[in-house]
């Protein structure tokens, strides 16, 4: 709406301006033009003197709207008090000073307009993020659904998400089936299926399918809650150069109004004293100089630093978060970008923290026996196994023996599946596989049916990840507390420069600070609560997999909703180039306005409107510079395949 006054207000004074150009270019009627001039410029400087006003009521004098004000009423005041009535101001062109200071307001409010249309582009991608807070949810509440507030569902409480639905709180799904777009949450633009038993988060869609779900966390500690109070808060972290842009405007601004004070007031002084107050062509030696001055003050103007840099990181942060990655301030670019080394914790990080079967000799029908019993226990390995083996006999009792294995009885025989001592103890001839992973060994009624590995496997995208972390120069560490054999196997899988094993939580915190003693500036990445001192104690401490450990996103800088570590790398690509653009802003930016702030003093009669073209101008590409880091290379999401897979 805002945007659209604007509009108005230069289209106006646009309107305006016209007719007293023509008028006094052409005729030379003042009482015609100057009203017309004086018009213009009231309308399109009445906003800016408000501002300037507010702004010096509060102890900020010396910004943009103070210098525009100044400059373009000094230009009417310097042809009602320089310029003869009757030869000059009534004369065609008489009026071309006035002319410059309407022009000088007009163009200012035009950059301000195209200024207003990139900042709000540049919010929306942050915006967006608001609709994935709803603003109230169904819940199931003696029999009956009743729809409330979303902070008014208590945790257990049944929800029911119909299909276009946006899930208003963290929960299981109790029953139903749906495809999940989760794309404003994590950035995956692949729709993912979830059933009854699967757990869903807030600011998720439902696409197809009706779901009851079972909460699990209160509203304000859901995932789409804490992503916007993240949010909210990176804004107030500043970037070390938006900290020396807010300084040096403080002080760059006073001294070059001090320097057009000394350009209106001294050369013409002096000049006066030696030659006189009027030049041979005519002119007036003060009018010239204060114009001078004028101008001057115009090109000074930090409206390009002072908008652009703060719009680089804001745009980066919103950039970030199109890839599914939460910086939790703009302070966090440098030291993302400036990284040497990257560390990851192995469980979960680089694997998906899931036990599978990677390799087994056992036939199928032994795999269905060893499913019997397994299918009792609830441990990850087992857990493992059955999920591999989808089809599995009747067990009629099974037992637990700590530290060797399991026993049960599958059709009257005893069955035993663990370690190989486990076989060994009652004489069951078997052979040894060398594996670094967990090898369990089964037999069936006293004759050997084979032997299972099981693995914390790989994630698919972590080699590519590890890859692209060589490709940026970073050096790739593991740290793990897992055994050193299989640290050893998934270091050499995805192409790990060095790993440390057998580590606890305080050991992998003084291994960062190892690494950090010798210059290295360290980012980890990190999935649990035991990895919350490292995130704390690196430069840039990642929480990968959402909002899931509380304890982990408190220590973290950085929150990757997707649980893949190609975001990570990626992010640190995207926080070099959100620097880079930064310091183009400010480099460049200085560098023009000091050329341009040198013409107007050498040149004679440097114009106005041209003075404020060349602010505008640097503004507008400082800008559009800055828009830059708004993009992120994130697929649109397909629609969902309505196809339901297979139990």
């Amino acid at each position: 709406m805002r945007v659209n006054k604007m509009l108005i207000q230069i289209a106006i004074s646009a309107a305006l301006l016209l007719p007293a150009i023509l008028f006094d270019k052409i005729t030379g009627w003042f009482w015609v033009y100057m009203p017309l001039y004086v018009l213009s410029w009231g309308v399109a400087a009445w906003s800016v003197a408000v501002k300037a006003v507010r702004n010096i009521s509060q102890g900020v004098v010396f910004d943009e709207n103070f210098l525009m004000l100044i400059a373009s009423v000094g230009a009417f005041v310097l042809s009602f008090v320089f310029s003869d009535y009757k030869t000059v101001l009534c004369a065609p062109g008489g009026g071309e000073i006035m002319m410059d200071g309407a022009l000088v307001m007009l163009l200012y409010q035009i950059g301000e307009y195209f200024q207003s249309l990139a900042v709000r582009k540049s919010r929306k991608g942050i915006k967006q993020l608001l609709s994935m807070r709803p603003d109230s949810a169904i819940v199931e509440r003696g029999g009956a659904e009743e729809e409330v507030f979303p902070d008014e569902v208590e945790v257990g409480e049944i929800i029911v998400v119909r299909p276009g639905d946006r899930i208003a709180i963290d929960g299981v799904i109790e029953s139903g089936s749906s495809y999940i777009d989760s794309s404003a949450v994590t950035g995956e633009s692949e729709p993912v299926y979830r059933r009854a038993g699967d757990s869903v988060q807030s600011g998720c869609i439902a696409s197809d399918g009706l779901l009851r779900i079972r909460t699990t966390r209160e509203f304000g500690e859901s995932t789409a809650s804490k992503m916007l109070r993240l949010v909210e808060e990176a804004s107030e972290k500043k970037a070390k150069q938006e900290t020396f842009i807010t300084k040096f405007a403080k002080v760059y601004t006073p001294i070059v109004c001090a320097l057009a004070l000394v350009i209106a007031v001294i050369p013409p002084l002096i000049m006066t004293l030696v030659s006189g107050a009027v030049t041979p062509d005519g002119t007036n030696v003060w009018g010239n100089w204060i114009y001078t001055a004028l101008a001057l003050l115009v090109v000074s103007c930090p409206c390009a630093l002072v908008i652009s840099v703060p719009l680089t990181f804001f745009g980066g942060i919103g950039g970030a978060t199109k890839r599914g990655v939460l910086l939790k301030g703009s302070d966090r670019f440098s030291p993302y970008a400036g990284a040497t080394v990257i560390a990851f914790d192995k469980t979960g990080t680089i694997t998906t923290g899931k036990f599978s079967v990677t390799e087994t000799n056992i036939s199928d029908e032994g795999l269905r026996l060893v499913a019997a019993v397994e299918s009792n226990f609830t441990h990850p390995i087992a857990l493992g196994i059955t999920e591999y083996v989808k089809t599995r006999g009747r067990c009629e009792g099974a037992e637990n023996l700590a530290g060797r294995g399991v026993r049960g009885t599958v059709d009257g025989k005893e069955i035993l599946i663990g370690k190989s001592e486990l076989l060994s103890e009652r004489d069951i001839a078997h052979e040894e596989i060398s594996s670094p992973y967990t090898t369990l060994y089964a037999a069936y009624g006293g004759t050997y049916l084979g032997y299972i590995i099981v693995a914390d496997t790989v994630k698919p995208s972590s080699v590519e990840a590890i890859a692209e972390c060589k490709r940026q120069g970073l050096k790739t560490v593991m740290l793990t507390g897992d055994r050193y054999e299989v640290a050893e196997a998934v270091a050499r899988e995805v192409g790990i420069d060095e790993f440390y094993a057998g580590l606890l939580p305080e050991d992998k915190v003084a291994k960062v600070e190892e690494l950090k003693a010798r210059g290295e500036k360290v980012i980890f990445c990190g999935d649990g609560i035991n990895d919350a001192p490292v995130l704390a104690a690196a430069d840039v401490g990642c929480a990968m997999g959402g909002l899931g450990s509380d304890a982990a996103i408190e220590a973290s800088d950085a929150v990757v909703m997707k649980d893949d570590l190609s975001s990570v790398i990626a992010e640190r690509k995207h926080a070099k180039k959100t620097i880079a653009v930064a310091m183009e802003n400010i480099i460049g930016s200085l560098i023009i306005k000091t050329a341009v702030m040198v013409l107007t003093i050498v040149l004679p009669y440097f114009p106005l409107w041209i003075a404020v073209i060349a602010d505008v101008g640097v503004c507008l590409l400082a800008i559009l510079n800055a828009m830059r880091t708004l993009r992120g290379k994130v697929a649109k999401s397909e629609p969902p395949k309505l196809t339901t897979p297979a139990a």
